[in-house]
């Protein structure tokens, strides 16, 4: 009896970002397994080992772009520890941005609503809503040294992720013709403005 065919995670990540390609640009009625293994150069039996099937793929494309982005996050995180609630949300701000300019495919599938009625499961639904963890971290350290007041932990984290969040959704498309030094320093500037209305 021959011996099952290995795929390994680099392959897994190619059939990912394919995937996530395909759905961003095309939608998700364009995503077929066919397509997906023809245009990653395997077979769609890879996809059948590595993922299950088309549903699996579909909830692993969505989990995988929130986990890049929210392991994006933890590290800046971790690193603006030590210069102050007021620069390490600043910093969080700008990695959003960053990431979402890296990954538009990714950001694509996370907030255009590309995957439909698709539903994820708990556990899913739960890892990608944990990806606001390091937000709510740093505005609640804010809080507690006072350099940020004037409302609870959610609703200042909402309000930031909202305009972070609107704002680099228009440069991804209405502001994309601009010249990278204008946005950036547009966005710099909203990003200070918003940071000090919420300071103690």
């Amino acid at each position: 009896m021959p011996r099952p065919k290995i795929y390994d995670e680099a392959l897994r990540e190619r059939l990912l970002e394919v995937a996530v390609r395909i759905v961003a640009t095309h939608g998700i009625d364009a995503l077929t397994l066919r397509r997906v293994a023809a245009e990653a150069g395997t077979s769609t039996s890879a996809i059948y080992a590595l993922f299950g099937g088309r549903d699996e793929l579909v909830g692993d494309l969505f989990v995988a772009a929130y986990r890049s982005f929210g392991q994006d996050q933890s590290r800046t995180a971790t690193r603006g520890k030590g210069g102050g609630s007021a620069t390490a949300l600043a910093a969080l701000g700008v990695a959003y941005r960053d990431w979402a300019l890296a990954h538009p495919h990714q950001y694509a599938v996370m907030f255009s609503g590309a995957l439909g009625d698709f539903t994820l499961t708990p556990e899913q639904q739960r890892e990608c809503g944990d990806t606001m963890s390091p937000l709510r971290t740093a505005v609640a350290a804010g809080l507690a040294d006072g350099t940020l007041s004037g409302d609870d932990v959610d609703t200042i984290a909402l309000s930031l992720w909202a305009i972070v969040h609107g704002l680099v959704s228009l440069e991804l498309t209405a502001n994309a013709e601009l010249p990278p030094e204008v946005r950036r320093a547009a966005f710099d500037a909203a990003i200070s403005a918003l940071v000090r209305g919420w300071r103690g």
